[in-house]
């Protein structure tokens, strides 16, 4: 009934068709230490790369040429004003090389309204912000205590206030976690009126998974 249901609103919200979406996996490198996350900072066994922009550029341009929608960019949390540059300036080229025609979504982790603002207006127009969970008692389990579930909130309404379309989503299966805990996760996306979802399993990435008790 579910699958009925999801194949039945899909087709009267965008039809039978497929739309390809160009993902650029831009770096692993990430300040954050989530206790579930393969590329944690703490995870010494995980090899780190970071993207050239000439390869970001290419496959940007590839994805134009081929027809593609959109385009989408993400990479470990970063907060340095460097990364901020960066980013910004792969956004306003890869507008210019699509003569700004290919759309622009980016999941780049918790940045201020300031790096949000300066995103959307060097042309990205989706931003991906996965909540995780949304019970903030699971949350404090799965990250480290200078992690803020509030700051996590708080992220995603800058985002809306700036006029991104807006993502967020959640993992299933965490321990600790009840079929509640899931009906809440998405009344959470409900009452937030979230654009995209993304909904996956718990996966021990780069072989292990820790979570605080």
């Amino acid at each position: 009934m579910l699958f009925e249901k999801a194949s039945a609103v899909k087709k009267a919200t965008v039809g039978n068709k497929v739309y390809y979406r160009g993902l650029i996996e831009l770096s692993n490198i990430c300040a954050k230490d989530c206790l579930y996350c393969g590329i944690r900072k703490s995870n010494a066994k995980v090899e780190r790369y970071n993207l050239s922009d000439s390869d970001v550029l290419t496959a940007a341009r590839f994805a134009y040429q081929n027809r593609y929608g959109s385009l989408a960019i993400q990479s470990g949390e970063l907060k340095s004003p460097a990364f901020r540059r960066r980013i910004t300036s792969l956004l306003k080229q890869i507008k210019e090389l699509s003569n700004g025609e290919l759309g622009i979504t980016i999941s780049l982790g918790e940045q201020n309204e300031e790096t949000y603002q300066e995103w959307f207006d060097a042309g990205a127009h989706r931003y991906l912000l996965r909540i995780e969970v949304s019970n903030p008692e699971l949350y404090h389990r799965y990250h480290p205590l200078d992690h803020s579930y509030q700051e996590r909130l708080q992220c995603l309404k800058a985002l809306y206030k700036i006029g991104y379309q807006v993502g967020t989503g959640v993992m299933v299966g965490l321990p600790f976690q009840t079929v509640s805990d899931l009906a809440d996760d998405l009344l959470f996306m409900k009452n937030i009126d979230v654009h995209m979802v993304g909904m996956g399993p718990l996966r021990g990435t780069q072989g292990y998974t820790v979570i605080r008790v």
